[in-house]
């Protein structure tokens, strides 16, 4: 029989596989989620705790005799018995079925439905009304699974839907799968769906200062004069000699172009000499 801790911050479900596991089971877990042993974003930072999980991810278990191991698959599997994990070869990859559906399955529309709503992703309706579709279906998928069976593997994947969005007159549909929530205790179900609030999620982003280069290119941008005066003074003084030095004696079609921008003041010589031969 496992025993061990459990390192993981408050209400993750994804944390609460291997407590469910553990209580069916029989391990002794004794969970570590709130200070002073536990801080979020702080402890998986230490030395102490890299040394013993190097990914640095929630939840995490250490076993009584050192036995480290992350990711909440991998300790559902170790806090299990025989009878959980499959004890025949048909049975273990049923299990191992269900398992890997919940995350590529459920956990990508689920996370474009409720991400939204609190704050992390952008929003976008199509997107969204994708991923209501398909949740429908998984859920109609699930409860026709369960009209024979009495048990599930995993039912804390869609935990956050039930609490977000999934209101009662959209599981009263499925009621194979919404039973199972009793087995999570104590859990409050979402009573309204939330909806996406544009105002809530702009407070939410961080702003972004304009760095002065940026400002400076808009400023040139939006006057031209006052970009053409500074390229003029940004040209190379060697360039600007040899305008200078042009000789009197080349023929016009001979002479370098002059951009407007940075064209000298015609010498008064040059002026003299046009003016002699159109005369």
């Amino acid at each position: 029989m496992a025993t061990g801790t459990l390192y993981t911050y408050p209400e993750n479900w994804r944390a609460f596989k291997a407590l469910i596991a553990a209580q069916y089971s029989g391990a002794q877990v004794h969970v570590l989620s709130a200070p002073p042993h536990f801080h979020f974003g702080q402890t998986n930072r230490t030395p102490e705790f890299l040394c013993k999980f190097p990914a640095g991810k929630f939840p995490a278990f250490e076993g009584d005799g050192g036995f480290c191991v992350f990711e909440s698959n991998a300790i559902t599997y170790y806090v299990n018995n025989e009878e959980l994990r499959g004890s025949t070869p048909e049975a273990a990859a049923l299990v191992a079925q269900w398992v890997s559906f919940a995350d590529s399955g459920r956990v990508p529309p689920a996370s474009a439905w409720v991400f939204p709503i609190m704050g992390i992703t952008h929003h976008n309706k199509q997107a969204t009304q994708n991923a209501k579709e398909e949740v429908r279906r998984i859920l109609g998928l699930l409860d026709a699974h369960l009209k024979m069976r009495t048990f599930l593997v995993v039912v804390c994947t869609l935990l956050w839907l039930y609490k977000q969005v999934i209101e009662p007159s959209f599981h009263q549909a499925f009621p194979n799968f919404s039973q199972f929530w009793a087995v999570l205790g104590e859990v409050k179900l979402c009573e309204k769906m939330a909806q996406f609030d544009a105002k809530k999620f702009a407070e939410s982003q961080p702003k972004k200062d304009t760095p002065r280069k940026q400002q400076g290119s808009k400023e040139e941008q939006q006057s031209p004069r006052l970009s053409g005066k500074r390229r003029k003074r940004q040209l190379p003084l060697r360039q600007r000699r040899r305008w200078m030095n042009v000789s009197r004696r080349w023929p016009l079609s001979l002479r370098p172009r002059i951009p407007p921008l940075t064209c000298p003041r015609v010498p008064l010589c040059w002026v003299s000499f046009y003016f002699i031969l159109i005369y």
